[in-house]
């Protein structure tokens, strides 16, 4: 009669976790992937953001070396213009 008893308890418990566990236990990880889904989306956007603010520095930056470039050529080339007119005055 105990083996009947056990083998009852035990064919509703495995029913009721089938029941309700299993769906329960489904849910649970659909959440907790729906969650981990969304913050690396948030993490994807983020870096998004880094990098496009990061092009717009080094844009930033390739224009102030182009301007300090051109501004140094233009100071050589202004004094060898001085050197050479120096040469050309000296008899």
């Amino acid at each position: 009669m105990s083996v009947d008893l056990e083998h009852a308890v035990d064919s509703t418990l495995s029913r009721a976790v089938s029941v309700f566990g299993v769906p329960l236990l489904i849910t649970v990880i659909g959440a907790l992937g729906g969650i981990v889904l969304n913050d690396m989306r948030n993490a994807l956007q983020q870096q998004g953001h880094e990098l496009e603010n990061l092009k717009g520095d080094l844009r930033e930056m390739k224009s102030t070396l182009s301007t300090g470039l051109i501004w140094r050529l233009d100071e050589i080339e202004r004094r060898i213009n001085q050197i050479e007119q120096q040469r050309a005055a000296k008899p």
